[in-house]
């Protein structure tokens, strides 16, 4: 009953929101009849920014005018030209049925950003959060932030991290990276009563790389991961994860003259511990993961799958989860598997109207050799919309038996 009380709640809230007056300035994109004749910037150079943003731009004049890719390119602006303040205005073209599109840059005081890539609270597995700042020079990026997360591995890991990206190098499609971190791991009672002396207390990271552009919008990372374990027991020795890694990236967005706008990404990982780099651990590790999603109007809808195998002596941080905050999340990952699995298939169905969201789980973790077990889950609740989703949510396993919904709320999930 209690739980028929809080879904009641939740479409309540969100059909009072779509029932809700409209505002007549919003009601429609007026816009939408122009054509867009140039895109320009004020203070700097169009040729500053990198190549696939000047694809993006140049792809933009002749198009329709729609104010929901303006706002992204806006979006994507700024993450370039941090140091700028970017607003958008619209300017007369050479024809009555043409505009000019005009970022007006106005540089900031100080360089520095501060952003909060993770904040959730799961009512089983508590708050996970991440906070980071930046700041640009010379055209070179630095990072430096903190984290607790009990979302993303088997263990809880909590500490420091930073980073540094170098301006974009050969024609803009090179860039150089360094990520460094420190955290200090925290186990479920149970998983490290069965890991015993496996359980290992701290890990110190280190991950040179580079992002190579191979053609828009194909994107390949190259890099080497160099991990150092400390195990709980003093008189074990510790051990390193050292692997190669390649991550092939692929994303685009388009829109029809319906004024439907589509996504698809699609992301490939691996990771090869090998003794070439003196790794204790030596195994291979698969991840793939697809998304399309649709949107029109008020409504949007995305399907995402993902999929991975673990094969070979993997450390326990490279193992697979789910149950967590964007996969079977009416489940517990520790319900699911305490220490994680080397085999992973999940899918997702995500519909959001206006402030209502609904979303279908479904796949399964598990040891290779063991039992395949598909569970499936539901989840509703409300969402605001825009670069900063907040949401709150009742997820619940769809199973015979006892149900014990789990309450999840945060940003960007």
């Amino acid at each position: 009953m209690r739980l028929f009380w809080v879904v009641a709640t939740c479409c309540a809230v969100a059909c009072a929101e779509g029932n809700g007056p409209r505002n007549p300035a919003t009601a429609g994109n007026v816009n939408s009849r122009y054509t867009v004749e140039s895109v320009e910037l004020t203070r700097v150079e169009v040729a500053r920014l990198s190549q696939p943003l000047r694809e993006r731009i140049a792809a933009l004049i002749g198009a329709r005018f729609d104010q929901q890719v303006i706002d992204d390119l806006g979006q994507r602006i700024r993450h370039e030209l941090r140091q700028f303040l970017v607003s958008m205005r619209l300017g007369r073209g050479s024809r009555p049925e043409m505009v000019r599109v005009i970022f007006e840059l106005t540089r900031k005081r100080e360089e520095v950003e501060l952003t909060i890539p993770r904040l959730t609270y799961h009512s089983r597995q508590n708050f996970s959060f991440g906070l980071d700042t930046g700041f640009r020079a010379g055209g070179n990026t630095f990072r430096f932030g903190a984290a607790t997360d009990n979302d993303t591995l088997v263990e809880r890991f909590s500490g420091i991290r930073g980073g540094f990206e170098s301006r974009p190098l050969a024609g803009d499609r090179v860039r150089l990276g360094v990520a460094a971190a420190s955290y200090r791991s925290q186990w479920w009672p149970e998983a490290a009563a069965s890991l015993g002396a496996g359980a290992y207390r701290s890990r110190i990271v280190f991950e040179p790389g580079a992002t190579i552009v191979l053609a828009q919008p194909l994107t390949l990372q190259l890099g080497v991961g160099l991990e150092r374990l400390e195990f709980q027991l003093p008189g074990l020795r510790d051990e390193l994860a050292s692997a190669a890694t390649m991550t092939l990236r692929f994303e685009r967005r388009w829109q029809l003259t319906t004024g439907s706008q589509h996504l698809l990404e699609a992301t490939y990982g691996l990771r090869s511990g090998t003794r070439a780099l003196s790794s204790d651990f030596l195994y291979t590790r698969h991840r793939a993961r697809a998304q399309y999603r649709f949107r029109r109007g008020r409504g949007e809808i995305s399907a995402t799958a993902e999929a991975g195998i673990l094969n070979g002596r993997a450390p326990l941080f490279e193992r697979f989860v789910a149950g967590n905050s964007f996969s079977l999340r009416g489940w517990s990952k520790y319900e699911l598997s305490p220490l994680g699995g080397d085999r992973l298939v999940t899918a997702s169905v995500d519909f959001r109207f206006r402030r209502l969201r609904l979303i279908y789980d479904t796949g399964s973790v598990w040891q290779d050799g063991s039992k395949v077990r598909v569970r499936h889950s539901a989840a509703v609740g409300v969402a605001t919309r825009g670069p900063t989703s907040l949401c709150a949510m009742v997820a619940f396993p769809i199973r015979e038996g006892p149900v014990s919904p789990m309450f999840i709320t945060g940003i960007n999930f």
